[in-house]
């Protein structure tokens, strides 16, 4: 068990205001055992005079009292918090500026509390480190388990603007809070206007068993009835024989029954350690995990409170909360708060981080349209999905709204399809020596005249063609007998590398996708900044990516994560899908018209509905 002593630090009030500090300790068994043993200091440039100065500091911590020892529901954590957030709303409306820290110390545990500027500190086996920091309206909490030795400091912010840290530091090292004081007060108390400067020092220390002298020594008194003396009375009583040659035997009869009540005693005991073993194992790893779940409640619960206001902050949170639920769940305990806590994070997920459970259904077997199909690429245009089966030297159309499939090529119009594109029902593949239009018929449309590899896709109307060697983007427009004379898309001056661009998409500006997430946006010819921001966990790979002008968002596959992320059209993070089969699709494309991601797994399409 560990015990604190504490001693206290202020200023004399005056110009600069004035400080008081409060301790407190409840009398009252309930209030001490749910709330604990209570430190406040409270700080404020509103002056007041003579008597005055004390009666504001109690009306503040009379109101103080109300909120946190008023009621006994809820963790101790949560309504420091609370108690400090509200009283300091409500007197900063009368005096401008209020500064609160507070902790109280609950079961072994330290809570603390501070809003404007107020900090806490803690000194542990001779290093300095600050607990929080708080800034002008929002309190800062935390909570944590004190060691043997350990020192908290709690201080207003004029306190450490005048005592540096190699000083707290050096006092802190005495043996005694008071001593600490007679170190700081000649430093803290001769600066110029101190007023508003309080702090207070508290010593956790282990509580020392104490001996008592020989002589105080009271003997029990032996309970006349227990269970030892009650089982005693009903084993029957025996005769002890001596003989007459050796008066010191006792009969077999008599051992075998001391060897029984032995052997029960024996048995009691092991039973009693047993439990007390298993106890101290259970409030061993209670310990561990007790403070991570109320700082992981309290992230979450902020998270929660901020998701409209401050959705990065809001993310920032939850990420933090469920990293420390992990680390709960890695000790195997069972308790109904890590429950409702889970529960809590899953039904808070979409709300804070924009993340979904798919639910992805069997959009299509391709096979049953063409035995062994097994799909390479996909394009999306007019309500009508096309898929390109690479090897096979086939391609297949299905209506996104009605399922309605049918096969528009194969063998012989298909040939050595490298990519493919469409514009509503007219279907295109780049082939080795050009662009060929097949939806009826093989037609060369496109001659080659760019060497090495390149990307394909329609757009209204327009053939857009880059060249990976070329680094040079080709706009064909499209009359009436197919596509008229390449002009170059990029505006002059345009420096880029495309050599490892892996897919191209377009929805009025065009996407160029390289290895390793990396997306360069170009609009009217000219670079533009597409940064992927906000996801969590990051990107690492981004696999495939789909736009089109008739949606509002981009949407990013990332196999590794078995996700589908949502970004604007600037990259930043707006939503996420989540499954399992994720991790198998080749490529994507969405239709927020019809609400469907559809996913291309080879020889099948899935479907999950946009929320």
């Amino acid at each position: 068990m560990l015990i604190q002593s504490a001693s206290k630090l202020t200023g004399p009030p005056g110009n600069s205001g004035w400080a008081q500090v409060h301790e407190f300790t409840p009398d009252d068994p309930d209030k001490l055992k749910l709330r604990g043993h209570l430190f406040v200091i409270v700080s404020t440039n509103h002056t007041e005079s003579g008597i005055d100065t004390i009666t504001a500091g109690r009306e503040l911590l009379t109101r103080y009292h109300e909120e946190y020892y008023g009621k006994l529901e809820g963790k101790p954590f949560n309504v420091l918090r609370d108690a400090t957030q509200k009283v300091a709303d409500e007197f900063r409306q009368t005096w401008g500026d209020v500064e609160i820290v507070a902790a109280s110390f609950v079961d072994n545990v330290v809570y603390s509390a501070a809003v404007g500027g107020a900090s806490v500190m803690v000194f542990r086996e001779g290093a300095l480190g600050k607990i929080l920091e708080s800034g002008a309206d929002q309190v800062i909490t935390a909570s944590g388990y004190p060691r043997n030795g350990d020192v908290i400091l709690l201080a207003t912010k004029s306190f450490f603007q005048i005592v540096s840290q190699g000083v707290i530091k050096a006092a802190l090292s005495a043996p005694a809070p008071e001593d600490s004081i007679e170190t700081l007060g000649p430093i803290a108390l001769g600066a110029q206007s101190p007023g508003n400067l309080g702090a207070a020092i508290i010593k956790f220390e282990e509580r020392l068993e104490t001996t008592v002298p020989q002589e105080q020594i009271i003997k029990p008194t032996i309970p006349k009835s227990n269970f030892f003396t009650d089982l005693l009375k009903k084993i029957p009583k025996r005769n002890i024989y001596l003989k007459v040659d050796s008066p010191e035997e006792i009969s077999p009869q008599s051992k075998k029954m001391t060897f029984t009540i032995a052997a029960i005693l024996l048995g009691l005991l092991a039973v009693s350690i047993g439990f007390g073993i298993r106890q101290k194992s259970i409030n061993d790893t209670k310990n561990k995990y007790r403070g991570i779940l109320e700082q992981a409640q309290n992230d979450v619960e902020q998270a929660i409170s901020l998701a409209s206001v401050s959705s990065e902050r809001s993310r920032e949170l939850f990420a933090s909360g469920e990293q420390k639920l992990k680390q709960i769940e890695n000790l195997n305990v069972k308790d109904p708060e890590i429950d409702s806590l889970k529960k809590k994070m899953d039904d808070s997920r979409a709300a804070v981080l924009g993340e979904y459970k798919a639910s992805p259904e069997m959009f299509l077997d391709l096979t049953l349209l063409s035995s062994g199909f097994k799909g390479d690429a996909v394009s999306f245009s007019g309500g009508l999905i096309y898929v390109l089966d690479k090897s096979g030297q086939r391609i297949v159309s299905v209506e996104s709204s009605t399922k309605k499939s049918k096969v528009v090529a194969g063998p012989g119009v298909v040939n050595s399809a490298q990519a493919l594109a469409a514009y509503e029902d007219n279907v295109f593949v780049l082939e080795s020596d050009g662009v060929y239009q097949v939806d009826s018929g093989n037609n060369k449309v496109i001659e080659k005249t760019w060497s090495g590899d390149a990307l394909i896709s329609a757009f209204a109307g327009n053939m857009y063609l880059l060249d990976k060697s070329g680094n040079q983007i080709y706009r064909y427009a499209g009359n009436s007998t197919g596509f008229g004379e390449k002009q170059n898309w990029l505006a002059a001056g345009t420096n880029v590398d495309f050599s490892d661009v892996v897919q191209i998409t377009i929805d009025g500006s065009i996407y160029a996708l390289y290895p390793n997430s990396r997306i360069q946006k170009f609009s009217q010819g000219s670079s533009q900044n597409f940064n992927i921001k906000g996801t969590f966990p990051e990107i690492g790979s981004v696999n495939a990516i789909y736009g089109n002008p008739d949606n509002q968002y981009i949407y990013l596959l990332d196999r590794a994560g078995k996700r589908v992320v949502v970004t604007d059209k600037k990259g930043v993070y707006k939503a996420q899908y989540v499954d399992d089969l994720i991790s198998s699709a080749i490529t994507l494309v969405a239709s927020e018209t019809d609400k469907k991601i559809i996913l291309l797994t080879g020889d099948k399409l899935y479907s999950m509905e946009i929320k």
